[in-house]
């Protein structure tokens, strides 16, 4: 009888033996370890995919052809102010030809639409070509949606030339539109209606500044996330106090708005972002350190 307990602890015990797990714990963790940083570079890739990081500017080419052109313009923005809902462009009137003199041969009154205004620029023969900067209206989105925010602006272009009864009659115009400004995706079309030229920009974030941001916000959630973990646990008692946690937890508190303000072009406080993460990240890293307090106050050391 006791023959058979021996052999059947003997049995049970290889059946333990077989059971056990076949990974150190070393090993699991390395495991655990490759799978994370493998499955953060599928994210990196897919985020690649979607936003394109550095995108190259171009041109268009808008209105009538070189050769049937008697004016010349060059758009390029300059500065684009989402708070203010302004764009910066500066208009160049520029050679009908590669080569040709600065110095108009011919007079022509060029008429800029930018919203309720119409601005006249004078091309006076004998004189340089004008270059001239207008600030114009964005439309359509709100600053309050970055990084995702998207605007379109609208320039509207006619050129009159006057006749030798006195009149005026319109001239076509030929338009070099630039798709590019710091820190913004900018993509230009134009459309003829009758005489006037209508050049349609549509403005959003690049790329860059669209995934810094999401990584910025991110991170926040992050730190707060770990600062709710350490005052949780040892306000339980799950983990004993140490006292070095304190620093760890006021430099999140800290941290959070220069992470706040280190994001390019910082939009003003109080954005959508900064309602559904900021904010709450901020009162999460406030309420880590004060459960950790009161939990020190309670069961720290005497002295």
């Amino acid at each position: 009888m006791k023959a058979m307990q021996v052999k059947n602890s003997d049995c049970h015990d290889q059946g333990s033996d077989r059971r056990a797990p076949l990974l150190s714990p070393l090993l699991r963790r390395i495991m655990v370890l490759a799978a994370l940083l493998v499955g953060c570079a599928i994210i990196y890739g897919l985020v690649l995919a979607r936003f394109d990081l550095s995108k190259k500017g171009g041109e268009i080419q808008a209105g009538a052809t070189i050769s049937e052109a008697r004016v010349s313009l060059y758009l390029q923005p300059i500065q684009i102010d989402p708070v203010n809902e302004s764009i910066q462009i500066q208009i160049s009137v520029v050679p009908l030809s590669r080569g040709a003199s600065t110095v108009a041969d011919h007079n022509v009154l060029l008429k800029i639409g930018r919203g309720n205004q119409v601005e006249n620029l004078q091309i006076a023969a004998g004189q340089l070509l004008p270059e001239v900067k207008y600030e114009f209206d964005l439309h359509g989105g709100d600053v309050r949606n970055y990084p995702f925010d998207k605007y379109s602006s609208l320039v509207t272009l006619t050129a009159s030339e006057r006749a030798a009864g006195g009149g005026e009659h319109a001239v076509p115009i030929h338009v070099t539109a630039w798709e590019a400004a710091p820190g913004f995706d900018v993509k230009a079309m134009a459309s003829q209606q009758g005489n006037e030229l209508r050049v349609q920009y549509e403005i959003s974030r690049i790329g860059a500044v669209s995934f810094f941001g999401l990584a910025i916000y991110t991170a926040m959630l992050i730190m707060m996330t770990c600062a709710l973990i350490i005052g949780s646990l040892v306000f339980l008692g799950v983990r004993k106090i140490e006292p070095t946690l304190v620093s760890a937890l006021g430099a999140i508190i800290f941290a959070l708005p220069a992470l706040r303000n280190a994001i390019p072009g910082a939009p003003p406080l109080g954005v959508r972002a900064d309602v559904l993460v900021f904010f709450w990240a901020e009162l999460g890293a406030v309420i880590g350190l004060c459960l950790f307090i009161a939990a020190w106050a309670r069961e720290g050391a005497q002295p």
